[in-house]
């Protein structure tokens, strides 16, 4: 079955679930971001703009689905929680995948298909950070660009230019 990324703005009621992942893998984990501020970006996603990129604020959440069922999420944001980084946009934020279907490749094709969304808008260079999966993103095509601590979080900052 083709997995396919859905805007949740169409299907709103999905993101229940993968806000459930979410808060059992990040929750408070992420210092300066609540378990409240979780469920503020997930419901701020269901009312999104996911027809244009304008790059001021946007929070587009998309759900990756196979075959009907919701397999993660993935979001292209246009700031992150970094302050040191605000110069760099757009990111790709809140990536997760359904716990049970870890390392069956999901992940990278969720990965991929949010990148052709960003070629369809216009984006030429995509950001994230990650504090403990570098080497996935690095295999994807990402490249470190830098290091950083938040608290005492640490993690590093890569990115990709798109074609």
């Amino acid at each position: 079955m083709k997995l396919k990324l859905t805007p949740l703005n169409e299907s709103p009621d999905d993101a229940q679930v993968v806000l459930e992942w979410t808060l059992d893998l990040w929750g408070d984990h992420i210092p300066g971001y609540s378990r409240q501020d979780w469920i503020d970006f997930y419901q701020n996603g269901k009312y999104a703009n996911y027809q244009s990129w304008s790059g001021n604020g946007q929070e587009l959440i998309y759900i990756g689905k196979q075959g009907g069922e919701i397999v993660g999420a993935i979001s292209l944001v246009d700031f992150d929680d970094l302050d040191e980084f605000r110069h760099l946009t757009p990111w790709i934020a809140a990536f997760i995948v359904n716990p049970r279907l870890r390392n069956a490749g999901i992940g990278s094709q969720m990965l991929g298909l949010l990148e052709e969304e960003a070629e369809k808008y216009g984006i030429k260079v995509l950001h994230l950070w990650t504090e403990d999966k570098s080497e996935f993103y690095q295999k994807r095509g990402y490249s470190p660009i830098a290091q950083g601590t938040l608290k005492k979080l640490r993690f590093d900052v890569l990115k990709k230019e798109l074609q």
